[in-house]
């Protein structure tokens, strides 16, 4: 079974447990939610979006925002549905979306991108579904050099769909090769970061 197999199978069981209802990292959302924003977003979308923990919270925060999500987990897009009646949620592989050319102004990616076996294509589909200037954030997980390390050894041995963890530099250069500019990044909790750039 592959990675992606093990996230939808993994994700499609833990769809149903208490912890993931409002998601691990809500402590970014507030941060990610401004940087979107100031950027003016009218129109978005969270890529791996889970149980729509964070669409939700940008509801909260910015109801004028039109929103909209994928998952790879049949069992997430459901539970999205029920908490978000009146978003777009569609199932999809985000190495390879569903969704037309320049649909949206803003598209986010909240602790999935260490899921997928090639961010490289999640980040030029990213690229395909922005209109011009818009805005793309990534939200992942951090660490010092060891913890990344043990991460990716682990992973090999878990059953999670867990693929990979990158450094920030790290997103920043697949970021640029994706054809995005302007990118800036920092930390937001010792073990998470937000890197953003605009097409």
């Amino acid at each position: 079974m592959d990675d992606k197999a093990k996230s939808r199978q993994y994700f499609n069981h833990h769809s149903s447990t208490g912890l993931n209802k409002n998601g691990y990292w809500n402590h970014d959302y507030k941060a990610t939610a401004k940087i979107l924003q100031d950027h003016g977003v009218t129109n978005h979308i969270d890529i791996g979006c889970g149980n729509a923990a964070f669409l939700s919270y940008l509801h909260t925060v910015a109801p004028e925002i039109a929103i909209h999500g994928l998952d790879y987990s049949l069992e997430m897009v459901r539970r999205s549905r029920e908490r978000l009646p009146n978003a777009e949620i569609v199932e999809g592989d985000a190495e390879n979306m569903p969704l037309p050319d320049r649909s949206f102004d803003g598209v986010s990616c909240h602790m999935s991108i260490h899921h997928y076996p090639h961010p490289e294509k999640t980040l030029s589909e990213m690229n395909r579904i922005l209109v011009k200037d818009g805005i793309v954030l990534i939200n992942d997980l951090t660490g010092p050099d060891w913890l990344i390390c043990l991460l990716n050894w682990s992973f090999k041995y878990m059953n999670t769909g867990d693929h990979e963890v990158y450094s920030r530099k790290e997103m920043e250069i697949m970021l640029r090769s994706a054809g995005f500019r302007d990118i800036r990044s920092r930390n937001l909790t010792p073990f998470s970061y937000v890197c953003f750039g605009v097409k």
